[in-house]
């Protein structure tokens, strides 16, 4: 099929070039070098040849008879992306050529000769570019030396230091007259070759007092002799070990932190070569975080930290540090010093009620706690109102501030007043709260009559709702006609009576009152009141039968517990008797002894303990002075055990 198509176009290129459609029968002829053995790529023209139309096109033909390429052609429409650039170029390899041009694979003997490119425009008349291709023998391909003349095969030299001096030379063995050898760096030629010696070229590069700009520098020799036939190169590349040009903990001017509350901070290094290890320090501590990474691009590193410091770390210095591991005697790092604190926190943990009378002045305090000090405090009403107050540090304290607000209430005042503080770390999550209510007298107290010695009384009073105002309990004692015996006030509420006998039958009353006036009364009749303790006054007789009961009951006592002791002492004999048959009972270190268990501690079932706690007994000294609450235990009693009377009647104490 190729060779029908050659003949096609072979056909129609002459009888074109018959026909007289030329510009010039005699064009000049272009004598251009090919390396024998390698590609050749002949242009059409002295540069590329831009085709007019979509009806134009290009021929290929050597020694004006035999038929090579035509441009376009169904491979390269293929090729194009989209259908408004079909005369591109084709890229191989890393460098592009244009598609009008003819490739000569492995140039040999039979590939010299006259070729012709002619090109059809579609609006004007048809062009010829004559090539005459002859051969040439290649020059080699280059070594490189460094100032040791020693040959470099690896590709790249160094790792240099900032300041260090670098030797390259580059020699190719040819003895051609028109053979080129000169170097490039990153593409730009920077030294031609001259003649060392008979049949050598010679190139040298030399770099003093290197700079950053020498990293990863491209260093290519190159060797050309042709026309049309790519150069012979060999080429290295710069390596160098660099110190950090910049190191920055990036925190956008905010050293600012709240306690305990995570955030990233990244610390940047810039143009450390090798990419350095970046370790985290707050004052002497080495930072272990949960979320560190390392981010390598280009000249920058990256390292992200996430801190959530305390307070105890406040004014210490927050180090981010680089290390190259080639540069070991330097300390690259930066650092800054954190300002830990925390928003205000409220110092009531309840809702207090405040009294209010309209258009009468009202004050309420607030009191928080913050670090640093608050920049204001702002007060909320049910209505949505809001009100602002300034700051009073609380003397003797560092982080204590309270803010006080007098006003006038009105109706809309009811309900609930919040109050919030602001600092630089942001306004306080949980405001102090305060109810409003309607102002009043202060309610009548709830009192407790209680004897403490046999002619002394307590009276202990739980004041109610103050009614917006301070408030103070009163005490009034009344004979049996009426007669006013004691006035007492006090403002916690508790009253001490010394003096007072069963049979005189007194009576008192209590209230409360405050700046609004005073609570209703309440009766107290102490006659009635039960001694917590044995009466002097108690009959012969009925102290003579309590002595007997108490020695019955310490006698049933005794007898119990001598019980109890000879029970212990046969069970524990008659363990001792079975351990020669029970060889898997293992002695204790105490003494006792214990059977090897079946089963892991992990497989012991709750329930199936026999020493279980009575559901019925409580501790009664649990917020006793003593440290260590004494609890009663029965023991053989489970949780679904007959009612209680089945139990053991003697218990023991144990601390649990």
């Amino acid at each position: 099929m190729f060779t029908a198509l050659s003949t096609m176009f072979y056909g129609i290129f002459l009888s074109i070039y018959l026909s007289g459609y030329v510009v010039s029968l005699d064009p000049e002829v272009v004598v251009l070098r090919a390396v024998r053995g390698r590609d050749a790529r002949l242009p059409c023209g002295q540069g590329k040849v831009f085709l007019d139309g979509p009806d134009s096109y290009i021929l290929w033909l050597k020694n004006d008879r035999d038929f090579l390429y035509r441009f376009p052609n169904e491979e390269i429409e293929r090729r194009a992306v989209n259908r408004d650039r079909i005369f591109g170029t084709s890229c191989d390899a890393g460098a592009c050529y244009d598609d009008t041009s003819l490739l000569l694979k492995r140039v040999t003997e039979q590939d010299s000769g006259i070729y012709r490119c002619r090109v059809h425009y579609q609006a004007s008349p048809s062009l010829d570019y004559v090539i005459d291709v002859r051969l040439v023998d290649s020059p080699g391909i280059p070594r490189i030396h460094n100032e040791l003349n020693e040959e470099i095969k690896r590709g790249y030299v160094g790792p240099l230091s900032l300041g260090a001096n670098l030797t390259l030379i580059c020699e190719v063995d040819d003895d051609q007259p028109d053979t080129l050898v000169y170097w490039r760096r990153n593409g730009v030629v920077i030294e031609r070759a001259h003649t060392a010696r008979a049949g050598v070229l010679r190139a040298d590069v030399r770099v003093h007092n290197a700079t950053r700009d020498e990293l990863d520098a491209h260093y290519e020799c190159l060797a050309q002799n042709a026309d049309v036939t790519e150069p012979l190169s060999a080429s290295v590349v710069v390596k160098m070990y660099l110190p950090p040009l910049n190191i920055e903990i990036r925190l956008n001017n905010n050293v600012d932190f709240e306690a305990g509350q995570p955030r990233v901070v990244d610390c940047v290094v810039v143009g450390c070569v090798p990419p350095p290890s970046i370790t985290w320090h707050l004052g002497d501590t080495l930072l272990r975080p949960s979320v560190h990474k390392e981010l390598h691009d280009g000249n920058y590193t990256v390292s992200s930290l996430t801190l959530a410091p305390s307070l105890r770390d406040s004014k210490h210095d927050l180090v981010c540090r680089a290390h190259n591991s080639h540069l070991p005697t330097s300390v690259f790092e930066d650092k800054v010093t954190l300002n830990v604190g925390y928003r205000p926190i409220c110092l009531t943990t309840r809702e207090e009620m405040v009294g209010a009378i309209v258009q009468e002045a009202e004050t309420v305090t607030c009191a928080v706690e913050a670090s640093p000090d608050p920049l204001q405090f702002s007060w909320t009403f049910a209505d949505s109102r809001t009100l602002y107050t300034s700051v009073k540090k609380v003397a003797g304290s560092h982080n204590r501030f309270t803010s006080t607000l007098t006003w006038l209430p009105r109706d809309g005042d009811l309900g609930l007043l919040l109050c919030r503080a602001t600092n630089s770390f942001g306004e306080q999550k949980r405001p102090c709260s305060y109810t409003i209510a309607p102002g009043s007298p202060p309610h009548v107290p709830e009192c407790v009559v209680l004897r403490s010695y046999p002619h002394s009384i307590r009276v202990q009073c739980q004041k109610g709702w103050d009614g917006g105002r301070p408030q103070t309990i009163h005490l009034e004692l009344f004979n049996l006609d009426g007669t006013l015996l004691h006035n007492m006030s006090n403002a916690a509420g508790h009253f001490h009576l010394p003096d007072i006998e069963d049979d005189r039958n007194l009576s008192a009353t209590v209230y409360a009152s405050s700046a609004r006036g005073r609570s209703e009364s309440k009766s107290l009749h102490l006659q009635t009141i039960t001694p917590l303790s044995a009466s002097v006054a108690e009959d012969v007789p009925v102290r003579t039968w309590t002595r007997w009961l108490e020695a019955c009951a310490g006698l049933v006592a005794i007898a119990a517990a001598v019980a109890a002791a000879a029970v212990c002492i046969k069970l524990i004999k008659a363990k001792r008797d079975n351990l020669e048959h029970n060889p898997d009972l293992v002695p204790r270190s105490d003494g006792s002894f214990h059977r090897e268990p079946d089963f892991t501690r992990e497989e012991r079932v709750l329930g199936t303990t026999n020493i279980t706690v009575n559901q019925l007994a409580s501790c009664q000294n649990q917020y006793s002075a003593s440290p260590v609450p004494g609890c009663r235990v029965l023991v053989g009693c489970g949780t679904h055990s007959p009612p209680q009377d089945s139990c053991p009647t003697s218990q023991h104490s144990y601390y649990v």
